[in-house]
């Protein structure tokens, strides 16, 4: 086990950052290296995240907009530090389940030996039940285990764009009816599923600071294609799945290190947490963003 010891995102970068292009190695004094040609970024560690200014911010949001995925090695935060951050890029999801042992901002990821599964382990897009779904997510782990624990990103605009133009064409007249389920009732507070209502959001969305075109549906809270029977639904979203599963020319994966954060745009990213470590401990600390509710641009 490596341990160490110790608004809205469109409107609040959108009218500033629009229309600047992201060069080959750098943006807005942030150094990078691609992790595939299309899809994810590693930053130089010439500067650690608590001493980027406002302008270096918001290059950080437009850089995960446009690449899905932005790493970040050897940043030394406190799980506070991580939470101010967080509010420096949108304005964060809480949660009640901390109970005045961390803040409000950050919920704990966690797994040990006496731990059976772990959430995330399974393609999905972080609470797309929600009326506005998260935007951007920030992961910092501090413990990780000697190998293994990885995470598996999918650029869900290359699973749209390697589908024919008919099926393009078809899925965006389409909506998904996106369910709550267990995992995000224990972080909602609720006390039963039903309490939280279900949504419809398209089956194709438009990114508010790229006008990308991604696919959004996940198996983690999709139940049914709207406009379809249920047998035509399943048969549309385990084509859609298995794109997304074995497609490897769209994903990327990063390994963790102690003081990695990650952040991936949950509007154009899907991931996937291996559970491949056990029994060895990892353990970090995620502030969500909260983005839109979902639309198509035409």
């Amino acid at each position: 086990m490596r341990t160490l010891d110790s608004l809205t995102l469109g409107s609040k970068w959108g009218s500033t950052l629009a229309g600047k292009k992201i060069g080959g190695g750098e943006t807005q004094g942030l150094q990078y290296n691609s992790i595939t040609p299309r899809f994810g970024v590693e930053l130089g560690v010439d500067k650690p995240l608590l001493a980027l200014d406002d302008e270096e911010v918001g290059a950080l949001v437009q850089l995960a907009a446009e690449r899905g995925v932005v790493v970040a090695r050897d940043q030394d935060m406190t799980p506070q530090q991580q939470a101010d951050f967080a509010h420096r890029l949108g304005s964060p999801l809480t949660t009640p389940v901390n109970k005045g042992k961390l803040p409000e901002e950050l919920l704990l990821i966690q797994a040990n030996e006496k731990s059976k599964g772990v959430a995330g382990n399974g393609w999905h897009s972080d609470v797309s039940s929600a009326v506005k779904p998260p935007g951007l997510s920030m992961l910092r782990m501090d413990i990780v285990p000697d190998a293994g624990g990885d995470t598996l990103f999918a650029d869900m605009r290359q699973v749209f764009e390697s589908l024919s133009p008919a099926m393009q064409n078809f899925l965006q007249t389409l909506h998904a009816r996106h369910e709550p389920r267990g995992h995000y009732l224990y972080l909602s507070g609720a006390k039963r599923l039903d309490e939280l209502p279900s949504v419809e959001h398209p089956v194709v969305r438009s990114h508010p600071l790229t006008g990308d075109k991604a696919i959004y549906v996940n198996d983690g809270f999709v139940a049914k294609i709207v406009e379809l029977s249920g047998s035509e639904s399943r048969a549309l979203l385990n084509m859609l799945y298995d794109l997304v599963a074995y497609a490897v020319n769209f994903q990327c994966r990063v390994r963790w290190q102690p003081n990695t954060v990650v952040f991936w745009d949950n509007r154009v990213v899907q991931h996937h947490a291996a559970f491949d470590y056990w029994p060895e401990r990892r353990r970090g600390y995620r502030a969500t963003i909260e983005g839109e509710a979902p639309i198509l641009l035409q």
